[in-house]
């Protein structure tokens, strides 16, 4: 078997894993800075803040099919200001290096529009491709100061480093989800994981449940697969051992539930009984 075979089969096992774990994240609900749509099996949208003012996640997904222009909402920045040229080098890969790797859906086309003081972005791993990319779908003048005639330029995929690092050692989602966040989100927070706790707490029993359930499955990922050395990792730890308490507490409320239903109906029964 040739070298080049096992590097195909390798990159499509990645790329397997990679798509997994973006489909993991789109089930997820209930983080500060960030709201995860999966839209198909090689897409997720992903709605960012803008600017943390106490925003508190949607009870929706963050990105909603809309006949708003997604132009009318605020801007992603730096520090609040438009990116200088440094920055916008770093935000958009070299058409001539790479060609015009587009999405599957132009973003003049798209019909998801963020959260006010939100910015979509779109995380895909297509096939075609062999690898993921990410796009920005909203507030492209604000981020990367292009012009808005050349559709291909808006439909060119960022240059992330955490993309960057693919081909020699893999990417993890939440690598791409955390370098999104500190880019977009301003002032960039300690931890891009950060949960809104009182939006989770809200959740009817049951499905605060499943969704506390499904996020101590992904920080437990972060916290174990993930680099020690980042600055947010201890932050996560913190939290997973909160959301882990949470949980428990959820599963015996969902358990005290069920017990009194069961001896309500009991009771009712012998009530009925001749």
């Amino acid at each position: 078997m040739s070298t080049a075979h096992n590097r195909e089969k390798e990159n499509k096992k990645k790329l397997q894993q990679f798509l997994g774990d973006l489909a993991l994240l789109g089930s997820l609900q209930g983080f500060q800075y960030f709201q995860p749509w999966l839209r198909g099996k090689e897409e997720l949208l992903l709605t960012v803040v803008n600017e943390d003012v106490g925003w508190r996640s949607p009870r929706f997904p963050g990105s909603v099919a809309s006949s708003l222009s997604s132009s009318s909402s605020g801007g992603c920045s730096v520090n609040g200001g438009v990116l200088g040229s440094e920055e916008r080098a770093l935000l958009l890969s070299s058409r001539i290096s790479e060609g015009y790797l587009l999405p599957a859906s132009p973003s003049d086309h798209e019909l998801a529009v963020p959260e006010v003081n939100c910015t979509l972005f779109l995380l895909a791993g297509y096939a075609k491709y062999g690898r993921p990319y990410a796009w920005i779908r909203s507030n492209h003048e604000r981020l990367v100061n292009i012009g808005g005639a050349d559709s291909l330029v808006r439909d060119t995929p960022m240059k992330l480093k955490s993309l960057a690092d693919w081909s020699t050692q893999g990417t993890q989602v939440w690598e791409v989800v955390s370098e999104l966040v500190t880019l977009c989100t301003s002032p960039p927070p300690l931890n891009p994981f950060s949960l809104d706790m009182r939006f989770v707490q809200s959740l009817p029993q049951a499905q605060r449940l499943l969704a506390s359930g499904a996020l101590v499955n992904f920080l437990e990922r972060i916290v174990v697969n993930g680099n020690p050395q980042e600055a947010y990792h201890s932050r996560v730890v913190e939290d997973l051992d909160r959301l882990h308490r949470f949980h428990v507490q959820s599963l015996w409320d969902v358990q005290r539930s069920r017990a009194e239903g069961q001896a309500d109906r009991a009771g009712e029964d012998q009530l009925g009984q001749p």
